[in-house]
C-alpha cells in the first residue's frame, strides 16, 4: 500500500493517521494463531496448577485469555514479544505490507526497537495517557521514531480503542512527568477495523478508556526507528526490518531468537531510566527530511 502526500501532511499536522486497511487477514493470521496458542500454553499450565477448573478450550481468541482471568486474578496479559520468540511474530515484525507503511516516515534503514510489545487488554482496564517519547535513555531520546498500533481485533469505543489529543506533538515538548504536566485537551478516539495501521509521533499523546466488554481488546504497539541511531532500550535487543542499502544486514529470526535468549538471561526485567522531572524542548528531528517537489 502507498502512503499518499495527503496522509503525510495529516500526520505533520496532527501527530497521527490512520492507514486504512493496510494489512490483510493474511497478514494477521500467523500472528494471531501463535498468540491463540501462547494463551493454550497459559490455560494448560494453570489447570495443572489447579488454579483454573476449565481449559475454555471452547472460547475463541478474543475471549479466551478474559475467561482465564475471571477465574484467576494473576493473569494480567501474557509474555511479551521478547519472552516468547516465535517466528510469526518475527516474521510480522519485518512484514513487507507493513514496512512498505513505515518507510515513507522514518526512510528506507528501519529497525524495530524493543520498546514493542503485544497488549491483550482485558475487560476494565484502561491506559493512562503519555508520550512515548518518554520511554527512553537520555542518549535516545532525540531520535526519529514512529508508533505503530493495529488491532488484531476490531477496536471500538466501547472495548477501549485508543484516544489521541491531535497537534500537541506540534509544541516540541516532552512531558516527562506526563501524570501532572500534559497539556488538557479533548482527546479523539480512533475506532479501527483488524488491518487499520495506525502511525504515531513520539510526541503526540494518547490513551485509551475502559473495556467495557467482556472481551480482550488485543493490540500492537510497535516502535520504528532509523538503524544505527541509540535504542530507547538498549539492553535488549533491536532487529533491522529493512535496508534499501545493503539487504544482507536485515535480522535473521535465529539471531534475533538468540539475543532475546542472552539479552534477558543477563537482565531479565526492564530498565526503568532516570527522567527529568519537568516538561523539555524536544531538541530532535520532527519528520523526516523530503525532497521538495
Amino acid at each position: 500500500m502507498t502512503v499518499t502526500s495527503e496522509q503525510l501532511a495529516f500526520y505533520e499536522q496532527e501527530g497521527y493517521v490512520v492507514i486504512k486497511g493496510a494489512l490483510t487477514d493474511g497478514d494477521l493470521a500467523p500472528l494471531i494463531q501463535e498468540h491463540d496458542l501462547i494463551v493454550d500454553e497459559i490455560a494448560r499450565d494453570l489447570h495443572t496448577q489447579g488454579k483454573i477448573a476449565s481449559l475454555h478450550e471452547n472460547e475463541p481468541f478474543k475471549t479466551r485469555l478474559a475467561r482465564i482471568a475471571d477465574e484467576c486474578e494473576q493473569v494480567d496479559g501474557v509474555p511479551d514479544i521478547g519472552n516468547t520468540r516465535r517466528r510469526a511474530t518475527f516474521d510480522f515484525l519485518r512484514n513487507q505490507r507493513l514496512v512498505d507503511v513505515i518507510e515513507p516516515f522514518i526512510g528506507p534503514e528501519i529497525s524495530c526497537n524493543p520498546v514493542s510489545h503485544v497488549r491483550p487488554k482485558l475487560p476494565g482496564t484502561d491506559v493512562a495517557f503519555h508520550q512515548d517519547a518518554v520511554f527512553t535513555t537520555q542518549d535516545a531520546k532525540d531520535i526519529l521514531q514512529v508508533t505503530v498500533w493495529l488491532p488484531l481485533v476490531k477496536a471500538t469505543e466501547e472495548n477501549g480503542c485508543l484516544q489521541v489529543q491531535p497537534g500537541i506533538h506540534q509544541q516540541r515538548t516532552v512531558f516527562w512527568s506526563y501524570s501532572k504536566d500534559l497539556p488538557d485537551t479533548e482527546p479523539i478516539s480512533l475506532p479501527m477495523q483488524k488491518g487499520d495501521v495506525l502511525i504515531m509521533h513520539k510526541l503526540t499523546p494518547h490513551g485509551s478508556g475502559p473495556n467495557n466488554t467482556n472481551a480482550v481488546r488485543w493490540s500492537m504497539d510497535l516502535r520504528y526507528q532509523q538503524t544505527g541511531e541509540p535504542s530507547p532500550r538498549p539492553e535488549w535487543p533491536s532487529l533491522i526490518a529493512r535496508s534499501r542499502r545493503d539487504p544482507g544486514s536485515e535480522t535473521t529470526f535465529e539471531d534475533w531468537h538468540d539475543a532475546w535468549a542472552a539479552a534477558l538471561d543477563e537482565t531479565p526485567t526492564q530498565i526503568r531510566y532516570p527522567r527529568p522531572s519537568e516538561p523539555l524542548p524536544f531538541e530532535g528531528e520532527m519528520f523526516l527530511d523530503r525532497p521538495s517537489d
